[in-house]
């Protein structure tokens, strides 16, 4: 009985309209021999085909052997080094030298796709595998001291404690707040201005408590609606009896 092939898809049996990826011939078939057909439709591609030629074969090869991608890798790897030294040992003198040289050259080529799929460093010297990972420790630790300066300019000026706004009188406070965004100077500026309210409910949820809670972010959010006539249905009204303040200007002398 034919050996079956573990790695390369052939095609079928008198099959003569195979997938141009398939490997073999399509009546006498000898699939122990499955590495030379692999390399021989090989040699007949260009190299843009050279990663869908392999996937195709990865793929069927995965069917059988899933998760098993570095064995595969390492099949394929091993008989394309191993048929490029080959090539290279033979007679340079010999009428079929150009041809082999030819074929050691499209090899080489398949190689250098074959270094772009590596993901477990086969094709590397240990000296540049090592030189890489010292490459990116050193990347990851110049972003590692950026992120610390950021961190460290982000939290200068965070306190130590919060505001806390007595228990009950949270609306209270939120009126005052509603007040100062309205307030206006003498030449009609306002005192103070956002394009948005989020600075607003953003502030009080990160330096203000409620009594002896931290105020939610949502919670502060539901007193501050992006559009005042267009208030959602979570906003929070301030009631009448919780305006307990009014602030009004000075009166000039």
């Amino acid at each position: 009985m034919a050996t079956q092939s573990k790695y390369f898809k052939f095609r079928g049996r008198f099959d003569f309209s195979p997938h141009r990826f398939e490997i073999g011939n399509p009546v006498r078939q000898n699939r122990a021999l499955a590495d030379n057909f692999f390399l021989k439709k090989l040699y007949q591609l260009n190299k843009k085909e050279f990663a869908p030629y392999y996937n195709f074969h990865l793929v069927f090869f995965s069917e059988d052997y899933p998760d098993q991608e570095e064995e595969f890798f390492k099949h394929v790897t091993d008989i394309v080094i191993n048929r490029i030294a080959f090539y290279k040992k033979k007679d340079p003198f010999s009428s079929n030298y150009p041809s082999h040289m030819a074929s050691a050259r499209q090899l080489e080529v398949f190689l250098d796709f074959l270094k772009t799929v590596d993901r477990w460093h086969k094709l590397e010297s240990i000296e540049s595998v090592v030189a890489e990972k010292e490459r990116m420790i050193d990347l990851l630790n110049a972003k590692i001291a950026y992120l610390e300066g950021q961190l460290k300019e982000a939290t200068k000026y965070d306190a130590g404690e919060k505001i806390v706004i007595d228990k009950g009188s949270m609306s209270t406070f939120m009126n005052l707040v509603h007040q100062i965004q309205d307030l206006k100077l003498p030449n009609d500026n306002r005192l103070v201005r956002s394009q948005a309210q989020s600075p607003w409910y953003k502030m009080i949820a990160k330096y203000f408590k409620h009594g002896d809670k931290d105020i939610s972010i949502d919670t502060a959010h539901n007193y501050f609606p992006a559009n005042k006539d267009d208030k959602p249905s979570k906003y929070i009204n301030i009631a009448e009896e919780d305006a307990l303040f009014k602030i009004v200007p000075k009166e000039k002398k």
